[in-house]
C-alpha cells in the first residue's frame, strides 16, 4: 500500500515546492533597475535578473549606471535595487507582451524598455540598440520587440 501512495506523495510534494518557489523566491531576491532619460526625452529602463544579496545588486546597478553616464553625460540616471517584484515588473521580466517597445537578452538576463512621446521614436531607439549590440556574442545580444508583441 505504501508503495502505491509514495509516487503520489512525491508528486504532490514536488508540486507544492514548485508553487512555493515561484511565489516566494522572487520576494527574496534583489533586482537591479537602472532608469535614465536622454535630453531628447527618451526614457530607457534596464531590468536585470535578481541577485541573492543587496550588495551584489547595488554593485551591478552602479556598474551599469557608470557606463551610461560615461556614454551620455547629459542623461539623468537613477539606479536602485528592488527587493522582490511587483506585478508590473514581473511582467516586464517575463515573456509576456508589454505596452512599450522592449529589448531582451537571450534567456531574459537583461530586459530594457523604451518610451518616448513619439512611440515610433521609442521603437527606432530599440531597433538601433539591437543593431549596435549585434556584434556581441550570442548571449550578450539583444532582440528588439515592438509594443504588445510576443517576446
Amino acid at each position: 500500500m505504501l508503495y502505491r501512495a509514495l509516487p503520489i506523495l512525491v508528486l504532490g510534494l514536488t508540486a507544492a515546492l514548485s508553487v512555493a518557489a515561484i511565489e516566494f523566491l522572487p520576494e527574496t531576491l534583489y533586482f537591479p533597475v537602472v532608469e535614465y532619460s536622454t535630453p531628447e526625452a527618451i526614457r530607457i529602463a534596464l531590468f536585470k535578473n535578481g541577485e541573492l544579496d543587496q550588495s551584489s545588486c547595488k554593485q551591478g546597478a552602479a556598474k551599469i549606471a557608470t557606463a551610461i553616464r560615461a556614454a551620455c553625460p547629459a542623461c539623468k540616471v537613477v539606479e536602485r535595487c528592488r527587493r522582490g517584484l511587483d506585478a508590473e515588473h514581473r511582467k516586464i521580466l517575463s515573456r509576456e507582451p508589454i505596452s512599450t517597445p522592449s529589448a531582451r537578452q537571450q534567456g531574459g538576463k537583461l530586459t530594457m524598455t523604451f518610451s518616448a512621446a513619439d512611440a515610433q521614436l521609442a521603437l527606432a531607439v530599440c531597433a538601433q540598440t539591437e543593431a549596435q549590440i549585434a556584434a556581441q556574442s550570442a548571449e550578450q545580444r539583444l532582440r528588439c520587440f515592438p509594443a504588445l508583441a510576443p517576446r
